[in-house]
């Protein structure tokens, strides 16, 4: 039987790349959108849907949605679902927060895409320049927050399918979601890559670097340190330079910084400040 799926957002950017891969396949795809995306999908020539009319009928509802949308659009749909449908999350800070209202005979799903690591091999130069995934190959992650495995692995099928071509699909719990994402990849990991990107700007601005230079020599030695760390090429670091990343822990690292990125409270904290960039803004002046 062939399954009903509302995605809310369409017109977005994650929503837009969802509702590409599965318009593709045998799914009744619904699109739910307003304001500037109602407008994107019809110079596509696409047909928007009312949530009213989408959700009550869908198997499925995927929320696209921006999180600091995503409690208050949940709320106003969560009387609409039909028993037994299943919501996706595409993010796991809104629910690991208690964002998300839950009722008892729906199932929830929290799943979001790994993107295309550096080091998985890609088939052709259009794939070898997708960093984001969908047409490189990519792994995904997915977690049951409440409801039945039948529903879940539904859904689980869906995600593989709308984040296309997958190698691995990995299921982790809502809490370990919420420590890949934000901490890990975003707190710790993009603010480490911004760092980067400011140290090399200060030895191109500040100190003459030649900025080509500057960059090539940062990303290259990016990629093999990231490969010797994470165990894809058998070289090793010098002596000389073990020297330098204990000098480097020291320097710039507090010493209880792997306490606190993992701390329940200390997550909560981070979703909650992301979530209301506002209060960031207060805690700095």
């Amino acid at each position: 039987m062939t399954q009903t799926v509302a995605l809310l957002g369409a017109g977005g950017k994650m929503g837009s790349r969802c509702r590409d891969k599965l318009m593709k396949e045998n799914y009744r795809l619904l699109l739910c959108e307003e304001g500037d995306g109602l407008k994107k999908l019809q110079e596509k020539g696409l047909k928007a849907t009312p949530a009213e009319e989408a959700v009550p009928v869908a198997d499925i509802v995927i929320m696209a949605v921006p999180d600091i949308l995503m409690s208050s659009i949940a709320k106003n749909i969560t009387p609409m679902l039909k028993s037994d449908a299943t919501m996706v999350l595409l993010d796991a800070a809104v629910p690991y927060v208690g964002g998300i209202p839950m009722r008892d005979d729906v199932t929830y799903v929290a799943a979001h895409p790994c993107h295309v690591s550096p080091f998985k091999e890609q088939e052709t130069p259009v794939t070898r320049k997708d960093w984001w995934g969908g047409r490189a190959v990519q792994d995904i992650i997915v977690g049951l927050i409440q409801g039945s495995e039948e529903n879940f692995t539904k859904a689980k099928e869906l995600c593989c399918e709308m984040w296309g071509p997958v190698d691995k699909c990995h299921r982790v719990t809502l809490e370990q979601m919420a420590i890949l994402e934000p901490m890990v990849a975003e707190v710790l990991g993009a603010a480490l890559a911004s760092v980067l990107k400011e140290a090399v700007d200060i030895a191109v601005n500040d100190h003459g670097v030649p900025k080509e230079a500057a960059e090539s020599f940062m990303l290259g030695h990016a990629c093999i340190e990231l490969g010797i760390v994470f165990g894809t090429t058998d070289a090793l670091f010098s002596d000389a330079c073990k020297v330098a990343i204990k000098l480097g822990k020291e320097w710039f690292f507090k010493p209880d910084w792997k306490k606190v990125l993992f701390e329940p409270e200390m997550i909560r904290k981070t979703i909650n400040l992301m979530l209301h960039p506002e209060k960031l803004k207060k805690d700095d002046n």
